[in-house]
């Protein structure tokens, strides 16, 4: 499956840039703190989706942290990484 541009965006700006711009990349952003853990977690640390829903069981009691979740969680803070750095080229 391809990714969308915004995403594909985000992903080469946290994959080929140094840790200390992509950290600053997700403080700088306006994501909630469930997007930047599972975004730090899968992008930064190399950890695969499954394994960073099964660390993030204990944030929300209330629901099941599913990997189709966390992937949809994902997927809208690298949008939003996307989008502000496609707003910073433009400028």
């Amino acid at each position: 499956m391809r990714r969308s541009p915004f995403v594909e965006i985000a992903h080469k700006a946290l994959k080929d840039n140094e840790k200390g711009f992509a950290e600053h990349l997700l403080e700088v952003v306006n994501l909630t703190l469930l997007e930047k853990e599972i975004i730090k977690m899968t992008e930064l640390d190399g950890m695969k989706t499954e394994s960073a829903c099964m660390n993030l069981k204990h944030w929300h009691n209330k629901r099941d942290c599913s990997e189709s979740n966390a992937n949809k969680i994902k997927r809208q803070g690298m949008i939003k990484i996307g989008e502000y750095l496609k707003n910073l080229k433009s400028k």
